[in-house]
């Protein structure tokens, strides 16, 4: 097996998708392609960056195979939110771009989306890798997931591998325990693609050991899995889950299975290092070039060549296994007329993590409560709605240190102290 999209060439009979009671064959899905690469073509002949907007993985899969079949830029956005695809769909013409790439955008420490292109070969290369790593265990499967396909992590596990390894992938995203045991209940054979959010709700709504059928493999991404909820697959299923730690920017770097202990050991031909200030520094054939990537998780490297990951080095969190660029969500709530200046922090509420907002209001701003709804029409143009701020406090001035910087720890004890709004 080639794993290549270019080599794709299977049967017409072959089933590449499930879509509820419906099989979807590779004869339905290249007369797909053929329609997209009508629609998408440039009179020309020339190329052009192609928003993915597809809802469902099929229609976003012919979208990216006839964008790569016209020789066009496929645009992944970060999210369907209006003024996302509103600000992505003016983009210019690839001029400098090289054939065979994608456009993913992730949260940039800047406060603006970044933009971080992928050649179609660093893809094809981490799929070979996931299919040396767990394709064994993963025979006659079809994969179920709950995470989105236009992230990097639900694009190569739930897309990519599975085309490229000949595995039918579902058409839904699961969002209910229930759908999910109706999924498993009509699945003999599954590979679950999840995150920590997910996992750790669907063992405390399941009963796990009672569901027909277990998944032959879970995966995990977007955040470390709590002890607690590994330990529960575990029991009910013989096995945690397995950990997938990466990023949009790198790939996928290194796994952990919670059976083996707590440590994350590098993917194959992935090669880890630390900076002077403890950075984890990456090396892997899912980049660009051999440069070493300097990531903003700091870790501490162990003798065997696995590491532990320690803390954060930026600004950008995880909330439900989104990142969120805290400096972008800022900035947008300064862009509201009601506001003057503004700061945003996590925190946890009730055992969740969550965004708090600190506002200093302008002269302008009407009663407070009528300006927070304001400003979660305001924010839900740019973000989705898990990652809005769940408590809000009002100031007359952010907190500054001496040095003119904002002092994050007086806006996080400003958040604690706060009720919720």
């Amino acid at each position: 097996m080639s794993f290549s999209l270019d080599a794709l060439n299977p049967s017409d009979s072959r089933v590449v998708a499930v879509d509820g009671a419906r099989r979807v064959s590779w004869r339905e899905l290249r007369a797909a392609v053929a329609a997209q690469r009508g629609a998408q073509s440039v009179p020309s002949g020339g190329r052009r960056r192609v928003l993915l907007r597809g809802a469902s993985p099929i229609d976003f899969t012919s979208e990216l195979l006839a964008a790569l079949a016209e020789n066009h830029v496929a645009v992944i956005p970060p999210n369907f939110q209006p003024q996302t695809l509103g600000a992505l769909a003016a983009l210019p013409s690839p001029v400098d771009v090289p054939p065979r790439t994608i456009e993913l955008y992730t949260s940039g420490s800047s406060g603006e989306p970044k933009c971080v292109p992928k050649a179609v070969c660093q893809l094809e290369a981490e799929c070979r890798t996931l299919e040396g790593c767990w394709g064994k265990l993963a025979q006659g499967v079809t994969v179920l997931a709950t995470t989105p396909h236009h992230h990097i992590y639900g694009l190569l596990f739930r897309l990519l591998w599975p085309l490229l390894s000949g595995r039918p992938f579902d058409n839904a995203t699961i969002s209910e325990p229930t759908a999910f045991a109706e999924r498993l209940r009509a699945t003999e054979a599954a590979l679950l693609v999840s995150s920590p959010a997910q996992l750790s709700r669907l063992h405390q709504l399941l009963d796990l050991a009672a569901l027909p059928h277990k998944p032959a493999l879970v995966f995990s991404s977007g955040g470390p899995l709590d002890a607690e909820t590994a330990d529960s697959y575990r029991r009910a299923w013989g096995s945690a889950p397995t950990e997938v730690y990466g990023s949009t920017e790198s790939g996928g770097i290194a796994w952990r299975r919670q059976d083996y202990g707590l440590h994350w050991t590098p993917l194959p031909q992935v090669q880890v290092a630390v900076d002077g200030d403890g950075a984890l520094l990456v090396r892997s054939p899912f980049l660009p070039d051999d440069e070493p990537l300097r990531m903003q998780d700091t870790v501490e490297l162990k003798a065997d060549g696995t590491f532990v990951l320690r803390g954060r080095l930026d600004r950008i969190v995880k909330i439900e296994e989104k990142r969120l660029s805290l400096p972008e969500m800022e900035a947008w709530l300064t862009g509201h007329p009601g506001v003057a200046a503004a700061a945003v922090a996590p925190l946890a509420v009730s055992g969740r993590t969550v965004v708090g907002a600190v506002i200093v209001a302008t002269a302008a701003a009407t009663q407070r409560r009528v300006l927070i709804d304001a400003l979660r029409q305001h924010l839900g143009q740019r973000f989705e709605p898990v990652l809005l701020p769940r408590r809000w406090r009002f100031v007359e001035a952010l907190p500054y240190s001496e040095r003119g910087k904002l002092a994050l720890n007086d806006v996080a004890r400003l958040l604690e102290a706060a009720p919720c709004a």
